[in-house]
C-alpha cells in the first residue's frame, strides 16, 4: 500500500509538473504573439506527437469586411503545394504509373521543351532540371498573365520558349516550372484535373477538411485575402490558380498541415515513400527542404504567393505549421520562438520601437538603382512617405525600417541592407547570404539632371484618375496637388512624378517613365525594359 502510494504520488507530480510546463508555454507564446499584434495576421499550430498544444490567430482574413482569421481559415499556401505533389508523384511512381526515370519528352512530345530528352522526372522533384523557372527568372512576362487563367498549352509555350539556365543535373536551381510540369504529368497518368487528383489521394484519405486546390479565393467561405503591410494592410492581387498548379496553388490551414506532415512521417503514404521524400541530393529531398534552428533538425517546407506566407516543419515529435496572409516579420523568428517556449527557454520579443526615423533629406541619398552581377539582379531604392521601399525587377516592392542612418532591414523577408559610406553600394543580406549592389544610377548632385517643365494645375488636372491595366490586372491611381502629380499602383507606395514635358513625367529613383495620351484616355508605364498600357477608368 505504502509503494502503490508513493507512485501514485509521483504520477500527480508528473501531472503537474507537465501542466506547468503548458502553462509555461502558453503565456510565453501569448505574450509573444501579442507584441506582433499588427504586424502579423494569421494562424499558428504546434503539435506534439499529433496532438495540438498551442494555437493562435491574429488579424483579419478580409480587413475590409472585418472578418478575423481563426483556427479554420483557409490560406493559400504557396510553395509547400510542392509536397503535396511530391507525394503524388511518388505514389504514381510506386503504383507503376510512371518512372522518376522518364524523360518529360514522354509526357510532352509536341511542346518543343529544351533538353526534353535529358530531362527526368526526379529532376524536376530535385529542382535539377536546368529548366527557366517562369516565374521568378522571366518577372516582367510573368506580370502580364499571373492574375488571368492559363491553359496547359499556354503554360507549356511559356517553358519552351524560356529555355534552361543549365544542363540537367548538373547542379540545383529552385525551379516552379518543374513542379508545375509534375502537376500536368499527375493530371495525365490519373486521368484526371490536379484538383482531384490531391482530393482523391490526399485530401479525402487524410481528411484535410480545409485544404482544397485554391481555384480563388473567396472570404464568405472561409478564406483569407493577400494583404501587405505598408502604410496600412493593402490588399494584394491574387495568383490565377492555373498558373500556379503543382507549384503553388493549394490553400490550408495550420492544422491541416501539422496533419499532412505528421501523416507523411509516420508512414500513412508507405514507409518506401516518405524515405524517397528524405532522400538528400546537395541537402535537399524530393518536395522537401531540411531545418535546423536552435538544435532542432527537422523536414519541411515555406511558401510564398502574393502577400501569403507559409511554412511548416516536422522536427521528431514536434509540428509547427504557420499560415499567414500578412506579415511584418519574417516566419523563422516566430518559429525559433515557438522553439524556444517549447524548450523552456526565454523568448527574444521583437522590439518594433527599434526602428529610427530619418529625414527626407537622409532618405533621399539612398534612392537609386543597384546592380548586382552575381545574380544578374537589380533593385530600385526609392522613398515612400517617411521610409525607403525597395523593388527587385518584377516583384511588389517592400517597405525598408532603418536601424541606423545606414542599416535598414525588412522583417518579414529576413532582409537587411546595410548602405555603403559612398552610398553607391549596398550589401544585402538574407538567409544566410550577402549579395554585393553597385549603384547603377542615382539623384546626386553631380548628376545631369533632366530638365523638369512646370504645368499648370489645370493641365496636371487632366491626368488625374484611375488607369487600369488588362495586361497586368493592376490599376494605376494619379492624384494631384496641384502643383505636381503622384502615382500609386495597386497594393504599392506611392510615388511622386516630374513633368518633363506637358505629357511625359518620371520617377528617376525606380526609372519609370509615364507618359500620358489624353486624346485616348491612356497612359503607358515604362520601367526597367517593360512597357504596359493603362485605360483610364470612367
Amino acid at each position: 500500500m505504502k509503494s502503490l502510494a508513493k507512485t501514485f504520488a509521483a504520477l500527480c507530480c508528473v501531472a503537474v509538473s507537465t501542466a506547468c510546463s503548458q502553462q509555461a508555454i502558453d503565456q510565453k507564446l501569448d505574450a509573444y504573439f501579442s507584441t506582433l499584434d499588427g504586424h502579423f495576421m494569421g494562424s499558428v499550430v504546434v503539435q506534439r506527437d499529433g496532438q495540438t498544444i498551442y494555437q493562435r490567430s491574429l488579424g483579419w482574413a478580409d480587413v475590409e469586411n472585418q472578418i478575423p482569421c481563426t483556427a479554420e481559415t483557409q490560406f493559400r499556401i504557396g510553395s509547400i503545394s510542392k509536397p503535396f505533389t511530391a507525394v503524388m508523384v511518388l505514389k504514381a511512381a510506386n503504383e507503376g504509373r510512371l518512372s522518376l526515370n522518364d524523360n518529360i519528352a514522354k509526357y510532352f512530345p509536341d511542346a518543343q521543351i529544351p533538353n526534353a530528352e535529358q530531362i527526368t522526372i526526379n529532376h524536376l522533384l530535385y529542382h535539377r532540371s536546368g529548366l527557366v523557372d517562369i516565374v521568378n527568372d522571366k518577372p516582367y512576362e510573368y506580370l502580364t498573365y499571373y492574375l488571368t487563367p492559363q491553359t496547359r498549352q499556354q503554360i507549356l509555350e511559356r517553358v519552351a520558349a524560356a529555355g534552361t539556365n543549365f544542363a540537367s543535373d548538373s547542379t540545383f536551381r529552385y525551379c516552379n516550372t518543374g513542379y508545375n510540369l509534375l502537376g500536368f504529368i499527375l493530371e495525365d497518368v490519373y486521368g484526371k484535373p490536379y484538383a482531384e487528383v490531391v482530393d482523391e489521394l490526399i485530401v479525402k484519405p487524410l481528411d484535410l477538411r480545409h485544404t482544397r486546390f485554391s481555384e480563388a479565393v473567396n472570404p464568405q467561405r472561409g478564406d483569407a485575402r493577400s494583404y501587405a503591410l505598408l502604410d496600412h494592410w493593402q490588399v494584394q492581387p491574387e495568383t490565377d490558380a492555373s498558373v500556379a498548379l503543382g507549384a503553388g496553388a493549394m490553400a490550408s490551414t495550420p492544422a491541416d498541415l501539422a496533419k499532412f506532415g505528421k501523416a507523411l512521417f509516420d508512414g500513412i503514404f508507405g514507409d518506401n515513400l516518405r524515405e524517397q521524400m528524405k532522400e538528400l541530393n546537395e541537402g535537399i529531398g524530393r518536395g522537401l527542404f531540411t531545418f535546423s534552428h536552435n538544435g532542432h533538425s527537422g523536414y519541411g517546407h515555406s511558401g510564398a504567393i502574393d502577400g501569403f506566407r507559409s511554412q511548416f516543419e516536422v522536427f521528431d515529435n514536434l509540428t509547427i505549421a504557420i499560415c499567414s496572409n500578412g506579415t511584418d516579420i519574417d516566419l523563422n523568428k516566430i518559429t525559433l520562438a515557438i522553439l524556444d517556449a517549447v524548450d523552456g527557454k526565454d523568448i527574444e520579443m521583437p522590439d518594433f520601437s527599434k526602428y529610427i526615423e530619418l529625414s527626407a533629406e537622409q532618405l533621399a541619398q539612398y534612392t537609386g538603382v543597384f546592380r548586382c552581377e552575381a545574380l544578374g539582379m537589380e533593385v530600385t531604392v526609392t522613398v515612400a512617405g517617411n521610409r525607403l521601399c525597395a523593388q527587385t525587377a518584377g516583384q511588389q516592392s517592400f517597405p525598408l525600417d532603418a536601424l541606423s542612418a545606414d542599416q535598414f532591414e525588412n522583417a518579414s523577408v529576413g532582409v537587411v541592407i546595410t548602405v555603403a559610406p559612398d552610398r553607391n553600394k549596398i550589401t544585402l543580406k538574407q538567409m544566410g547570404q550577402t549579395f554585393e549592389f553597385v549603384r547603377k544610377s542615382a539623384n546626386t548632385a553631380n548628376q545631369a539632371e533632366t530638365q523638369s517643365v512646370a504645368l499648370t494645375s489645370e493641365q496636371l488636372a487632366a491626368y488625374v484618375g484611375t488607369y487600369s491595366s488588362a495586361q497586368l490586372g493592376m490599376d494605376l491611381k494619379i492624384t494631384s496637388d496641384g502643383t505636381k502629380l503622384q502615382g500609386q499602383a495597386t497594393g504599392q507606395l506611392a510615388f511622386p512624378l516630374t513633368a518633363t514635358s506637358e505629357t511625359d513625367f518620371e520617377f528617376k529613383p525606380a526609372g519609370i517613365v509615364i507618359i500620358f495620351n489624353l486624346a485616348d484616355k491612356k497612359l503607358t508605364l515604362k520601367q526597367n525594359g517593360g512597357q504596359f498600357d493603362f485605360l483610364k477608368k470612367e
